[in-house]
């Protein structure tokens, strides 16, 4: 594997520099995305939790969970709105779920340009050393493989590294899609739930 790295590396030429880049990108999205969204999942079950004990003991329901967590303010906004009846709590609450989702998705869209951009840029190094390899040729009367490898090579390098981008960086998309798609299922759960709960605790 080693091995293969330091061909690429070494006839990969100019476009591995934008294909290093791209995989920076999406790889600095990745782990940022997953340390804020994977603790997540967690922090929703207490939030719930810590939002129906209060409820269920008459308390106040800011006093008892952290505004910064997405769900604990789609419990908020539909609770300072329960005086106004439980078609009111549900259409607040749900549209605050639904301004939560931008903010989970956030950076999902580098990750998904670097899967699609990455073979492209491979695509274009693969035309350039092949335009290289026929510039060879051309300019010999006898044409061996050693003219054509160059480009050959290059061409082939630039395939293999937009591909070992682009791979990786569209199964990391597809995962934390659905990581999103469950924490957005929460919210928009807990906002639909809300006012049977508070409908309960009356």
């Amino acid at each position: 594997m080693l091995d293969l790295v330091a061909v690429i590396v070494a006839n990969g030429g100019f476009i591995l520099w934008p294909i290093l880049a791209t995989s920076i990108a999406a790889l600095t999205v990745v782990i940022e995305r997953l340390w804020r969204l994977l603790p997540m999942r967690r922090r929703f079950g207490e939030t719930r939790a810590a939002c129906h004990e209060a409820l269920l003991k008459g308390r106040p329901v800011d006093g008892a969970v952290d505004a910064s967590d997405p769900l604990a303010r789609v419990f908020l906004a539909g609770a300072a709105v329960r005086a106004h009846g439980p078609d009111t709590v549900r259409a607040v609450a749900i549209d605050a779920a639904q301004r939560e989702v931008p903010g989970l998705e956030r950076g999902l869209g580098v990750v998904l340009a670097a899967s699609q951009v990455a073979p492209l840029l491979g695509l274009l190094g693969t035309a350039a050393g092949l335009v290289e390899a026929f510039q060879a040729a051309s300019a010999t009367e006898n044409v061996t493989m050693q003219v054509l490898a160059g480009g050959v090579g290059r061409a082939l390098s630039a395939t293999v590294a937009g591909l070992v981008v682009a791979i990786p960086a569209f199964l990391a998309y597809v995962a934390m899609s659905a990581l999103v798609g469950r924490l957005t299922d929460q919210l928009e759960h807990a906002a639909v739930d809300l006012p049977v709960l508070l409908a309960r605790v009356k």
